[in-house]
C-alpha cells in the first residue's frame, strides 16, 4: 500500500475521489469484463459502480480518499473489495459473458494487510451498516421471503479484563412470499437466527485474521481509551460479543398474493 499511496500522490493525473478496487487475477482480464445489453464496459463495476453500491451491503464501494482518510487509524479494518471474473453465471443469447464481479475484499487494519475474506464471510457487515435500506433475505430453501428496512444496530461497551460488547440490532421486516404457509411467529424465530449466525460468521473470521471486521473496536478507542491499552482493544473474538440480541417485527405485505 505504500507503493500505491506515494504514486496516487505524486500522479496529478489521478484523483483523490477515484475508485479504489483489489485482485488477485489478471488485470487485462478486469479490464476486458463484458457488460451487458451490448453495452460499454464504461457500465460495469469497474467504472460505474454506484448503483451497485445502493444496493450492496456486504462491502461498501471505495472511494480512494474514504480510504486514505481512514488508512493511518489506529483501530478498525478498511474492506478493500476485491474483483474477479465470473463467466459462468452470465449469459446473452447462450453466450457466456465474462462479468467483472465484486468476490469479496481485502483486509487492511493499522497500515497492513490481513488478508482476504470471501463475500460468504463478511455476510455480517450488511447489519451493520448505516447506509442499508432494504435487504431481501430468503429462508426455508427459499420457500419463504422477506425484506428487512432499515436495521439499527446499538452497541455497547462492556468493562471486563478487555472489552467486551453488547450487540442489538432491531429492525421491521415485510413478508413478500410465503409459500409454505408458515407462521409470522415461526418465520420471525429463523430469520433472528439467521441475521445471528451471519453476524458471528463475520466474528470468527475477525478472530481468525485479527481484524476487527465489524469496526466494534472504534468505539472503545473513541470514548473508553483510558480503561485499555491499544493491543487490547484490537483483540476481538467470539468471547468479544457479550450478548447480541436481533429483534425482528414482521409485517404481512397486503400486496403479497399466494
Amino acid at each position: 500500500m505504500k507503493a500505491v499511496t506515494e504514486f496516487i500522490g505524486q500522479n496529478s493525473f489521478l484523483r483523490y475521489n477515484c475508485w479504489l478496487f483489489g485482485t488477485e487475477f489478471d488485470i487485462k482480464s478486469i479490464f476486458r469484463g463484458e457488460s451487458f445489453l451490448n453495452n460499454s464496459s464504461l457500465y460495469s463495476v469497474v467504472h460505474s459502480p454506484d448503483t451497485l453500491n445502493k444496493n450492496n451491503f456486504f462491502i461498501p464501494i471505495l472511494r480512494y480518499n474514504k480510504f486514505i482518510s481512514s488508512y493511518h487509524q489506529p483501530v478498525g479494518t478498511i474492506i478493500i473489495p476485491s474483483l474477479g471474473v465470473n463467466n459462468t453465471h452470465f449469459a446473452e443469447d447462450e453466450k457466456k459473458k465474462n462479468v467483472v464481479v465484486i468476490t469479496g475484499g481485502f483486509a487492511v487494519s493499522q497500515q497492513q494487510l490481513k488478508g482476504w475474506v470471501s463475500k460468504e464471510e463478511l455476510v455480517g457487515l450488511k447489519w451493520l451498516s448505516k447506509d442499508a435500506t432494504n435487504i431481501p433475505i430468503s429462508l426455508y430453501d427459499e420457500n419463504v421471503s422477506v425484506i428487512v428496512q432499515k436495521p439499527k444496530k446499538t452497541i455497547k461497551v462492556v468493562n471486563g479484563n478487555k472489552p467486551s460488547y453488547l450487540l442489538i440490532v432491531k429492525s421491521d421486516a415485510v413478508l413478500t412470499q410465503n409459500e409454505d404457509d408458515k407462521s409470522i411467529d415461526e418465520i420471525k424465530i429463523e430469520l433472528e437466527k439467521k441475521i445471528n449466525n451471519d453476524i458471528l460468521k463475520t466474528i470468527e473470521k475477525s478472530e481468525e485474521i485479527k481484524a476487527d471486521l465489524l469496526n466494534l473496536s472504534e468505539k472503545t478507542y473513541r470514548y473508553h481509551y483510558n480503561k485499555w491499552d491499544l493491543n487490547t482493544i484490537h483483540s476481538i473474538d467470539k468471547e468479544s460479543i457479550k450478548n447480541l440480541q436481533v429483534k425482528m417485527h414482521i409485517e404481512q405485505n397486503i400486496n403479497y398474493k399466494r
